[in-house]
C-alpha cells in the first residue's frame, strides 16, 4: 500500500512508525505531528509502551498547531470520503465513518488518554469504546480482525438496506 497524505496538511504524505514489540504500525505527520489510526488500532495503542511515550509524552502540554482551522470536513487518508467532527471529552476529533479510522491532531491524544483516566470519557463510540478496551488491557487478540470484518459488513449491509 502506498503512502497517504495527512488530512490536516493535506498533500504531506505521512510516515509510518512501528512498534517493536507488536507490530503495531501507525501513520504520523512529520509537519503537524498528527497521527492516524486505522480501524481497531487505537485500542491496540494503549498496549504499546514505546509507542505511548513517543505520542502521548509526560509534559507534552504543547497546544500549537500547525494546520488550518476550516469548516470543511478533513477527507479521510484512506478512504477519501469526508470525516465527520464528533467531540469526545470535549475535544473535536476526525472520525472516518466509512473505514472507521481516527485522526488525532497534535497534542488530542494526550488529552483524550488523559481525560479518561481522571473524569471518563463520553462522546463518540468509535474513539471511546477503543480507548476504553485499550486502558483496561483488553487490546491484544481483543479481535481485532474480527472486529473490522463486522465494521465492514455492518457498514455494507446498512447502505445496502437504505
Amino acid at each position: 500500500m502506498g503512502k497517504i497524505a495527512c488530512p490536516a496538511c493535506k498533500n504531506v504524505p505521512l510516515d509510518l512508525i512501528t512498534d517493536s514489540q507488536s507490530g503495531l504500525e501507525l501513520d504520523t505527520c512529520p509537519n503537524c505531528l498528527g497521527v492516524w489510526f486505522d480501524a481497531a488500532e487505537l485500542k491496540d495503542f494503549y498496549s504499546s509502551e514505546e509507542l505511548k511515550k513517543r505520542l502521548t509524552p509526560v509534559g507534552g502540554g504543547s497546544v500549537h498547531h500547525t494546520y488550518e482551522i476550516s469548516s470543511q470536513a478533513r477527507r479521510c487518508p484512506r478512504c477519501r470520503k469526508a470525516m465527520d467532527r464528533p467531540h469526545v471529552g470535549g475535544i473535536a476529533l476526525d472520525v472516518c465513518r466509512h473505514c472507521r479510522g481516527v485522526w488525532f491532531d497534535h497534542g488530542e491524544l494526550r488529552k483524550i488518554t488523559e481525560i479518561h483516566k481522571t473524569r471518563g470519557l463520553k462522546g463518540d463510540e468509535i474513539v471511546t469504546e477503543q480507548v476504553r478496551q485499550g486502558m483496561r488491557g483488553k487490546s491484544q487478540g481483543g479481535g481485532g480482525t474480527m472486529e473490522v470484518l463486522g465494521w465492514f459488513l455492518n457498514s455494507f449491509l446498512s447502505t445496502k438496506l437504505r
